[in-house]
Order: structure tokens, then sequence, then C-alpha cells
């Protein structure tokens, strides 16, 4: 950019002259204007004037003076320093721009991005102008619109940039901006088109200037060109706010306000830091508390509980009473005068991802109310700072955006909140009370020791010297029985055992099912029994048995295989293609169907989903019963002594009897059951689905 601050400065910051030799140019219409507003019981412009007589009508008017690249540092220091004394007459207070960091209003601290926010009292994310790229088109509407829709009077803007000019001739075409002067930089012609249309009665007053970012990036924000180029723009903000003190009649709000900030090499490069995201916000009345402290923001989270360029529109439009409703209201910012209205607006999707949480910090008083989309959806007590929206009638996961509008006291905010949707849950399915027909046998749980709810069986260590069992947390929120294999005798026991009453493998047709939890990290290749009535040294002997094998390849990593057999001393069948999630509660069915000729296995796990595989049976019937002992070992097979006789010895093989891992084939390992259960029938899909998806123990159909 060329170093042409002071070139521009040799026309003067006077109020005379001709507009031509100022390198400007003016479009728009001459004249009075403007509407008188309501009657007040005496005024004070804050100009200085002395106000209006009671009872006369006064016309409220509001004059917006944006000064590009004046950092809210180098604002202070001139207050501080006295070489800002219009400045200093001003009520200032750093604001911020940019939009809040990580929300969907984050937009880049470029000058043409910045002038649509403070155009439209919008972000980004609603008036699209997100970069410094020529010919963009505001997509929301400005204060100029809002205005002339309200009848407000003339409204006209000088310009310094011929970028905001190029943004603002949509505005002058189609009617909304009575005048638009391009001042082509020249900052004289900006203070002298100004002065002309205070003079002329106009409602709102724009003036832009640019020559403090120019003086900033070519000398560098300590050089003395920049801290001049300041003292000049303090000099025309006076000339205009004494132009204002003149008239009488009218009630003048004066705002004057930075972009954005800059780097400190005195660029603008866009980013989201703290240098460049803090601005200012200057006004000649008091605020209504929005504006908050003087002091500098020490951090981004800090600046953005202050007042942003979003606040300057909202403002401009409640000194003319032509606020939207909040039904219609369509900016992120809000108003600066009147009743407060809450700030720190955002909304973020609920943790379940079924709702949005909004969230603010709210004023003293005013009563809260709450749109979406126009419609009102909630009044709050004052004082209240959250809200979650959980009917926002979506069904089909994905990312919604929905327009929020939060009042206190009747002042509108709004902000628009994105959520990435997840459907909640289909509600689980009810147990099926079939599933009490049939019922053979049935272990609850809940205290050891373990019970027969049907009094079919027993249940036990397979040797009192080696109780490996304990009570451990259940699916169902009660007690479960954990077996440790690490608790073994001199014989070789170890686990636990279920002995019948009536062996279940006798019958043609029947299903054993349960919940089982393994850690999954001691499973071996030898293989890992859970549940089997034979001695499961080979899958070829007679009887049935699920037992665990490491991670099947291709399978999820943090899985191990379950698999299901059964064989008759020449034969087997087998079910291997399933696994089951490390560390959490999975349902296992086996069902036997001599009948059809058939073995199937159900794996329910909550993290795989549903999985079934089924094959022809092959083997005898009558080699079913296993060992014939009627007996189940749990985390055993039948002979209860499956970790030692995989090394092939007796226990008189060692000295001294057998200890734990004497035999290291099989390491010793922890399993959990809960809700063992055996039927003398075929136990169909569903009602196994309704066991694993209704997240309730048999024993709730039991009564």
């Amino acid at each position: 950019m060329r170093k042409t601050t002071l070139a521009r400065l040799l026309c003067g910051l006077t109020l005379v002259g001709a507009l031509g030799a100022c390198g400007g140019n003016m479009d728009g219409t001459a004249g009075s204007g403007g509407t008188a507003t309501n009657a007040a019981g005496g005024t004070d412009n804050g100009t200085g004037n002395g106000g209006t007589p009671p009872g006369q009508q006064v016309a409220n008017r509001a004059l917006v003076i944006e000064l590009d690249g004046v950092t809210y540092a180098a604002l202070t220091a001139g207050i501080a320093g006295g070489t800002l004394p219009n400045l200093a007459k001003l009520h200032v207070a750093p604001a911020y721009s940019g939009g809040v960091n990580g929300l969907l209003s984050q937009q880049p601290n470029l000058d043409t991005p910045s002038w649509a926010t403070l155009l439209t009292g919008a972000w980004g994310n609603r008036h699209q102008v997100l970069s410094d790229a020529p010919n963009q088109a505001l997509q929301a509407p400005t204060a100029f619109d809002a205005l002339k829709t309200a009848n407000a009077g003339l409204l006209g803007a000088a310009v310094g940039s011929p970028a905001l000019a190029s943004l603002l001739t949509a505005g002058r075409n189609a009617g909304n901006l009575d005048t638009l002067a391009n001042c082509a930089a020249v900052d004289s012609c900006v203070t002298q088109q100004s002065t002309t249309m205070i003079q002329q009665g106009y409602a709102l007053v724009v003036a832009q200037y640019h020559s403090a970012q120019d003086a900033a990036l070519n000398y560098g924000l300590g050089a003395s060109a920049y801290a001049n180029t300041l003292k000049q723009l303090d000099t025309a903000v006076g000339a205009l706010v004494a132009e204002t003190a003149k008239r009488n009649k009218e009630n003048w709000l004066v705002v004057v306000t930075g972009g954005h900030g800059l780097n400190a090499a005195g660029g603008s490069d866009g980013l989201p830091l703290l240098s460049e995201s803090t601005t200012f916000i200057a006004m000649n009345q008091a605020d209504n508390g929005r504006l908050g402290s003087a002091a500098q923001p020490a951090s981004l989270a800090d600046l953005h509980t202050r007042a942003s360029i979003a606040d300057i529109a909202p403002t401009v439009l409640a000194q003319f009473g032509a606020l939207p409703a909040p039904s219609a209201y369509e900016m992120d910012g809000g108003e600066l005068i009147g009743a407060q209205p809450v700030s720190q607006l955002a909304g973020t999707t609920s943790t379940d991802g079924h709702s949005v949480v909004l969230t603010w910090a709210a004023p003293a008083s005013g009563a809260i109310a709450i749109y979406r989309a126009g419609q009102q959806i909630a009044t709050l007590p004052a004082g209240t700072t959250t809200y979650t929206d959980s009917n926002l009638g979506l069904t089909a996961a994905g990312t919604y955006s929905f327009d929020y509008v939060v009042t206190a006291g009747g002042a509108p905010v709004g902000s628009i909140a994105q959520i990435a949707y997840v459907p909640p849950p289909p509600p689980p399915p009810p147990l099926a009370t079939t599933l009490k027909n049939g019922l053979a046998s049935y272990y609850p749980f809940g205290a050891l020791p373990a019970v027969d709810a049907l009094n079919a069986s027993t249940m036990g260590p397979f040797s009192a010297a080696a109780n490996g069992g304990s009570l451990t947390a259940d699916p169902f929120g009660g007690q479960a029985l954990q077996v440790t294999t690490q608790t073994v005798d001199a014989n070789g026991y170890d686990g636990y055992k279920l002995v019948q009453n009536a062996d279940i493998a006798t019958q043609a047709q029947f299903t054993i099912g349960m919940w089982v939890k393994t850690p999954c990290t001691d499973v071996v290749g030898f293989g890992t029994p859970v549940f089997a009535n034979k001695n499961w040294q080979s899958g070829k002997n007679a009887g049935i048995a699920i037992g665990l094998f490491p991670q099947a390849s291709g399978a999820p990593s943090g899985t191990c295989n379950i698999q299901y057999n059964a064989g008759d001393g020449t034969n087997r069948n087998d079910l291997k293609t399933m696994s089951v999630t490390a560390n959490q509660w999975v349902y296992a069915a086996f069902v036997i169907d001599t009948v059809g000729k058939t073995m199937t296995a159900y794996t329910f796990d909550p993290v795989l989903g549903e999985q079934k595989q089924s094959t022809p049976l092959t083997v005898s019937a009558s080699a079913l019963p296993g060992l014939g002992t009627k007996t189940f070992g749990v985390n055993e097979d039948g002979t209860g002594q499956y970790h030692m006789l995989a090394c092939g010895y007796p226990a008189s093989h060692y000295s001294g009897g057998y200890t734990v891992n004497a035999c290291t084939t099989v390491k010793p390992n922890v399993e959990s059951f809960s809700d063992v259960a055996m039927w003398s029938r075929v136990v169909t899909e569903t009602e196994l689905q309704s066991v694993a998806g209704s997240g309730k123990p048999l024993s709730t159909i039991l009564h």
C-alpha cells in the first residue's frame, strides 16, 4: 500500500472547500429530512447544547464515526496523554471484532467483514462477507434498510474506503441510502460531506475514515506519523460532534468505533488474536451497562465478555425506536442504550446430541424470553442464564442450524446455533414374557452362594478349597458372579460348576443363554473356556462348549473371538466368526435343535451389535451331555481341571500338588456372569433380541 496518509491530509480537516479538490464524489439527495419523534420532557443530546426545552418535540438522530486502524491501546494512550481531547469527552470501552473464536460467528479480522458487521449488526455467518475480495454483496439487511422501512428520515454515508462504498452501492441503488459519498481516501472529504448531511437534517450519518490504518501499515504503530494521524482524526471527530451540537431540536447519539484491531506491525492479517480482535466503542451517551470496564482485556475470553461491533447497528436502531420485534430479529448484536440485553449468547449441542443448549450472561433485571425461528418457545425468570431446547422436531441425524433470539426485559440479542443432531435411540423392546416358557434353570445371582431360582440345579466352586467366586456389578445395577481361575487347589480344580438335577443336554431342543464379560487380555490361542460340559482339550470330545480365543483376523481391536462348539468324540461342529468387546457385558446364546438338525449361536455386543451364525448339527445327539455328569463348568470345562490338563498331566505329576501357572498353556483368567439361564426349547431370535435389548433381567417377568 502506498504511503498516502500525509498527502490525503493536505486537504485538511476543514469543513469548507471544493469537494472536487479533495478527490471525492457524492451521489445522493440534498435537502432537509428526518422525522420528528416522541415529545420529551427535555433532552440532552450529549453534545453540549444544553438540551431541548420541555414539551418541545425532538427528532432522534445518530452519527456513527468509524476510524479504521485506531487501536484501543493507542486511543487510551492518547486520551491519557491529552492528545485526543475530543475522543476523551466520550464514554470509551474496548469491544471485540471477528466474532467468537470456534463458534459460528467467527469471521476474519479484516476491513470488509468488519464493515459488514457494523452495517448489519450480524456476523459473517449471516452477512456472508468473509474476506476483502472485491464486489461482495451483503446477505443481511443493514441499519439503512431498517431505518428506511421505518421512515426515519434521510440516511447518508461518507466513506474514505472505495471498498466500503462498493459494499454500500446496492443499498443506495435500492433507495435505502439517500447519499453515498465516496471520498476516495480523503479525510477532509469525509468530514465535509458528513457535516453537510448533518446540516441538512439527515437522520443517520455514517462517517468512515481509513487514514489511521494506512499510517499504521506504512509507518508503524509507534511512529509519529501514526500519532499525528490520530490527532487529526480527533479533530475531525470534534468537528462533527460540534456540528450535531448546533442542532437544538435534535437528540443525537454519537458512536465512534474501529472495525478491528491490528497486529504488532500495524497490519491486518485477519487472525483471531487478542490484538487484532480488540477495537473500541465510544459514545456520547451513557450506555446501559453493556460497555463494561474500560480496562484493556487480558485475554480473548475476557474480551468476549465485552460489547462488540455487532452491537452498533442495534444501538442505532434503538435510538430511532426501530429495533425489529424479537420474532423478526436477525442481528447478533444488542442495543447499548435502553434496556440491557443478555450477552455472550451461544448455542452448543447437548452431550447426547438431542438438544441445543443455549447459554448467556443475564443482566440483573428483566424477564427472559426465548425465540426460535420467530416463535417464542420459553419464558424464564430474570437472571436465568441457560436454556435447553429439546423440542427441535428433528428425526434424522445430521447438522442443522437454528436462529435463536433471547430477550431480557424486551431487549433482543440473536445467535445462530448449529446442532450435530443424533436421534435418540428407540425405546428398548420389552422383555418377552414368553421367555418364561420352557425355562428350566435360571441364576439371577445377587448373592453368594448362587441359587437357581427354579431349584433345578446348584452352583459353586469345583473345589471348596479353590473358591474363586465373588460378586461384581451386573448389567442391571445389581450383582453378578465373577470367577477367577487364579485360585486353584492341589488337584488342579478351579472355576465354578453348575450341577443340574436333570441334564438339559438330553432334551431334543435346548437353549443356553447368559451375560458374560471378559477383559480379553488373558485369552489364549489354545482356548479359554466360558461354559462347557465336556473335556474341552479337544473340540471333538463329546459335549458342548462356549470358549474364547484371541482377536480374530479382521476383527476390531479391543475384541476377542467367541466360539461355540459341539462334538461327539469323532466329529465336531463349530461356530467361529463372532467377536466380543473387551470389558463389555455381552449376551451369548447357544441354541441346539436336534430335531431340525441345526445349531445356532447369537452374540449381542453393545459395540458390535447382533451377530448370528448357524450350521447343520451333524454330531450325534446322544453325545451332547458330554461327560454325563450333568455338570457345566463356569469359566472352566466339565472337568474343572482345564488349565492343568492343558499340559497333558494329572495332578500327581506335580510335586506337592498342582499350583497356579504350573501349566502355562492356558493363562488363569477372570470372567463375569449374569442371568445364566437354560431352556428346554428353541428360544427364538426375537425373544433373544428382547433379552439383549430390554436391559431387564429375566427375574422381572417371573413374578
